[in-house]
């Protein structure tokens, strides 16, 4: 399953046996709507912050957890209480990411293009490993 507020990647799964998970909503959130899914019982596929972007230098992230769920995760659930403890390290008084930028329109595509490129190979993979279920099933 990806779990995406990318709309490139959201167009890129367009027609594919892979799951998303659509966040209308900002980098925080989709990690805590990833958060919500290792609660439960589904386990990270990619790391959360893949790529040597930090979370105040892109509106989008992109993560690939597991379609299935089972229990509760524990290296998951470790892995995402890292990334907010990062998260919030990049927090202002406020409680808004430091540095967050306003983008022009014309960064974005640029922006969607970098993070579907760092996790494209994963949801490849993943979406071969469905075909093979679909073929074997």
């Amino acid at each position: 399953m990806v779990v995406s507020n990318n709309p490139m990647v959201k167009k890129e799964l367009e027609g594919t046996q892979i799951p998303l998970l659509w966040v209308e909503g900002d980098y925080e959130l989709v990690l805590t709507k990833v958060r919500d899914r290792v609660h439960a019982g589904h386990r990270i596929i990619s790391h959360p912050l893949v790529g040597s972007i930090k979370p105040y230098e892109t509106p989008y992230r992109t993560v690939v957890i597991s379609d299935w769920a089972d229990s509760l995760h524990m290296t998951s659930l470790q892995t995402l209480e890292q990334v907010f403890s990062l998260l919030n390290s990049f927090k202002g008084k406020d409680g808004k990411l430091n540095s967050l930028r306003t983008y022009r329109d014309e960064d974005l595509p640029d922006l969607q293009l970098i993070d579907l490129d760092l996790i494209k190979p994963v949801m490849d993979q993943g979406s071969k490993e469905k075909q093979d279920e679909i073929d074997e099933g």
